[in-house]
């Protein structure tokens, strides 16, 4: 099983109404040589870039995959997005679980991923135009250490 990282930009779409307004949603895979590597159950990580709006990027929602990449037709998904996307691209399907978009409700920002000794090396933040990342079996438990730990402190 493989954790995963999924990175939308605001500048494409608003990342914010879209997780609030679904708890299932879809995600393109630009990355296709990593489709082989993703199975249904795993766990997802979504990564909001700042998009223009400096402070506010990092990690603000999870899941699971509940859904194959597969090319999938039916357009109303593109609604979303703020231009004509290439639909022949792949798509996963995610069941979020938990969503948290701003500080306050316990996301990780990126500016304090960086001041972790571990997540700071998470190619989100080496490769930020990339869009799909197979987290390291490191990365995976510190971030989920670093989520759950937010979480319980928020509550």
């Amino acid at each position: 099983m493989a954790t995963w990282l999924f990175r939308g930009n605001p500048r494409d779409f608003d990342v914010n109404a879209y997780l609030q307004a679904h708890r299932d949603i879809r995600w393109f895979v630009h990355q296709q040589l990593l489709i082989p590597e993703m199975h249904l159950g795993d766990p997802v990580y979504i990564w909001r870039s700042d998009g223009g709006f400096p402070g506010t990027g990092g990690i603000v929602a999870h899941g699971f995959l509940s859904g194959p990449a597969v090319v999938r037709l039916d357009r109303n998904f593109v609604t979303w997005l703020r231009k004509e996307p290439n639909i022949s691209i792949p798509t996963v399907l995610i069941r979020l679980d938990d969503i948290r978009l701003t500080p306050r409700s316990g996301c990780l920002l990126r500016t304090e991923i960086l001041q972790d000794a571990t997540l700071r090396n998470l190619h989100a933040i080496s490769m930020p135009s990339v869009t799909n990342y197979k987290l390291t079996a490191v990365e995976d438990a510190r971030l989920a250490q670093v989520w759950e730990a937010r979480r319980l402190r928020d509550l």
